[in-house]
């Protein structure tokens, strides 16, 4: 191998962005979802941290991040994902999110003195998220691990629909707040029509086991009646398993 050609074989390996955003969830019949009825955003509730304010809004997360670096959110987030090309997601309104912390003077200046109405109102209120705090995530059996995190090693970038209504208030604690958002979830009727996703625009397909191999397969059947289509959607399908030990 030449020189030249080892530099280029680290430049690429050295990659911290990817033509791809993915997703993650917890569960295979989740992912199924997903092939058969588009991407559908969800309430999540974000603490601002600022004066304790708060926001609750309908969004779908995704991860810009390699996929040699997608152990960790395997890990926290779920064994299951898709990869999706970011130009789809991008030409919908899929954007970059705003990392801050309680001196971000020029996001949070005269913050303070806005009423409830108007700090709904600011236009990046959704795509603000803290770049470093408590996170949680919910076991089976209903309780929270819950962890200190860095969010900006997310590199997250959201799906927020346009007519998505937030919410916003003070003082919340974040284990009241994500209850309240899993419960809207639950109990509420989410109208926002979800984006479709067509084979073409998938780009990995990912679960934990190989013995889950044989049930996605026959979903995939379901799904893709075109045998070329279905056998190149069978091509995506990554073992997380194997990431996990491999990467």
């Amino acid at each position: 191998m030449s020189e030249k050609q080892s530099i280029n074989r680290k430049k690429i390996s050295e990659n911290i962005s990817s033509e791809t955003l993915f997703t993650f969830t917890g569960k295979l019949e989740y992912l199924i979802g997903m092939l058969r009825d588009g991407i559908k955003p969800r309430y999540v509730f974000e603490r601002l941290p600022y004066k304790d304010y708060h926001y609750i809004v309908h969004v779908k997360c995704f991860c810009d991040i390699p996929l040699g670096k997608i152990k960790s959110h395997l890990e926290w987030f779920g064994n299951y994902g898709l990869g999706i090309k970011r130009s789809f997601l991008q030409d919908n309104g899929t954007t970059p999110i705003m990392y801050v912390h309680e001196k971000s003077d020029r996001i949070f200046n005269n913050i303070d003195k806005l009423t409830l109405d108007e700090l709904k109102k600011m236009p990046s209120l959704p795509l603000l998220k803290r770049h470093f705090g408590w996170d949680y995530k919910e076991q089976e059996n209903g309780e929270y691990d819950k962890k200190q995190r860095k969010f900006y090693d997310e590199r997250e970038w959201r799906y927020v629909p346009l007519e998505t209504e937030i919410e916003v208030g003070k003082g919340m604690t974040i284990e009241n707040g994500i209850k309240l958002a899993k419960d809207k979830n639950l109990n509420s009727q989410i109208k926002i029509k979800p984006l479709k996703l067509i084979p073409s625009l998938i780009e990995y397909i990912i679960i934990y086991d190989r013995k889950e191999f044989e049930e996605l397969r026959k979903a995939l059947e379901d799904l893709y009646k075109d045998k070329n289509v279905y056998e190149e959607m069978l091509s995506k399908i990554l073992i997380a398993k194997q990431v996990l030990r491999d990467f």
